[in-house]
């Protein structure tokens, strides 16, 4: 199941004070601006590490972004397993002024699927954004720390294997903090029904550094509440130009 799709990535950063994630989510990007993310992730069971097997399944995947303007960002979403490969274009649209304190977009793309060494299915991609950043201090988003804001956003996407005439559902609940100027802490929940399989729960805390400006890095952990019994780590490293 690890390896049968492609985690969207970088539900992550917000840089400085800026309340709004580094990508994905419903802001658009502007004009040229380009954002890429790179992420290696590995999981296994726990009862295998405890016996001190670690044979791990791995996954590679890349993400980018680049603003078209006019409200619109083009992106792309790769990713590699150890029985599968997935790649999806898509565009998407923000219906909300930039200053809005409530973002809403739609988008749409297509893409490919392979499993093993079987033909590719192509996949029709549509999915919707909601999110919206708050301010610093912690009076109205409670935390066991101070924070400088942050935001919190809700993906939901439907994916259609052209060749099965299946839909993939995943529905993705992220809420981060800024916690200094070079650091955020994020919270994900993702929900995940593929053809064939149990619907899959994971919880995913991730902490955020940034070693350079435009240039952060990734460290999180990964569990599931539900569908599978493995956990997981993941190394992101991100780059806006």
């Amino acid at each position: 199941m690890r390896c049968a799709g492609v985690t969207v990535l970088g539900l992550s950063m917000a840089a400085g004070l800026i309340s709004a994630p580094a990508s994905a989510g419903p802001w658009a990007r502007g004009a040229g601006d380009v954002f890429v993310s790179f992420q290696i992730s590995a999981d296994e069971a726990p009862s295998d590490i405890m016996a001190g097997l670690w044979e791990p399944e791995t996954y590679l995947s890349a993400y980018g972004e680049i603003g078209l303007g006019r409200s619109l960002t083009l992106g792309i979403d790769l990713g590699r397993g150890d029985v599968s490969r997935q790649a999806v274009g898509f565009l998407r649209y923000s219906l909300s002024a930039p200053d809005a304190i409530w973002q809403f977009a739609l988008d749409a793309g297509l893409g490919a699927r392979q499993i093993g060494e079987a033909d590719a299915h192509g996949l029709v991609r549509l999915g919707a954004s909601i999110g919206r950043g708050f301010g610093g201090g912690g009076d109205a988003w409670y935390m066991p720390m101070r924070h400088q804001g942050g935001w919190v956003t809700l993906d939901l996407t439907a994916l259609y294997d052209l060749e099965l005439e299946e839909p993939i559902f995943q529905a993705e609940s992220t809420v981060g903090f800024s916690l200094t100027d070079r650091s955020s802490a994020v919270f994900s929940l993702k929900a995940e029904d593929w053809p064939g399989a149990e619907p899959l729960v994971t919880v995913s805390p991730s902490l955020v550094f940034q070693i350079r400006p435009g240039t952060s890095l990734r460290l999180g952990a990964r569990g599931a509440l539900t569908g599978s019994e493995s956990v997981g780590v993941s190394l992101s490293l991100w780059q806006e130009f």
